[in-house]
């Protein structure tokens, strides 16, 4: 896929770790277990074809019964059981909105990275009234971080594909209102969710395309550094040119 990671060469660097982030300069960060990202270098792996794709999406089975929503983006994103990390969802759902749990540490409540995956994952496994409590909760947190947005955009367009029409309102608002972020990967999640709702995606589309250096797709923001590549921004980058390709449908990741 022109302009998509070297993927041979990555997976050179990281052996048996998973890609994390590197600096303009190169050099990955890796994690061992694939952390919140972990779905995303998996979903990677997918979106380009990989034949080691099913092998880096068993690694991920660490993850299952965890006590956190992120379940949700490492096995929606990185095709893994969906209906076993639903279920494990719904059992730490309280008044029908899934905590954000303590595998990363205390629980800090509703944040809008919590509303990654969940839709989609949820309705998958027919747990539909679930998704839309969830959602909704998360739908009405007031963000102002630029990823915070974009993963808010990105549930609402879910929303709308999986839970119906009554969300499309909400979801266009959100993208009337989408702008420069000043970090790629929230652009690339925006990017995503645009093609979701058939709106024209254009702005970040070109904003992606002008960050691409030598197939790397930089300007990522993350643990207040800057000009970083991130997994989860080329892999939301490439599942943008992957919808626009028509290789894979909106519904698919």
């Amino acid at each position: 896929m022109a302009g998509a990671m070297n993927v041979e060469a990555v997976l050179g660097e990281v052996g048996e770790r998973f890609p994390l982030y590197a600096p303009a300069s190169g050099g990955w960060r890796t994690t061992a277990r694939g952390s919140w990202t972990g779905g995303c270098w998996a979903g990677l792996l997918w979106v380009n074809g990989h034949p080691d794709a099913g092998r880096w999406t068993a690694k991920l089975d660490c993850w299952h019964d965890s006590d956190t929503v992120l379940q949700a983006l490492i096995f929606w994103y990185g095709r893994g059981d969906v209906e076993r990390a639903a279920k494990s969802l719904a059992s730490h759902a309280v008044d029908g909105v899934i905590p954000w749990g303590t595998a990363f540490g205390p629980d800090t409540g509703l944040r809008s990275d919590g509303a990654a995956g969940v839709v989609p994952l949820l309705c998958a496994a027919g747990l539909h009234d679930l998704a839309q409590s969830h959602v909704d909760a998360h739908l009405r947190l007031a963000e102002t971080w630029p990823r915070g947005r974009a993963w808010l955009l990105l549930a609402a367009a879910d929303a709308v594909l999986w839970l119906g029409e009554d969300y499309r309102a909400d979801a266009e608002a959100r993208a009337r209102e989408w702008s420069d972020p000043g970090d790629t990967s929230a652009d690339a999640i925006a990017a995503v969710a645009l093609l979701k709702l058939g709106l024209d995606a254009s702005g970040p589309l070109s904003r992606l395309r002008g960050a691409m250096h030598d197939g790397r797709l930089l300007g990522g923001v993350y643990d207040g550094q800057e000009n970083l590549e991130l997994v989860w921004g080329t892999f939301f980058s490439v599942l943008v040119r992957a919808i626009v390709a028509g290789q894979v449908s909106p519904r698919e990741f």
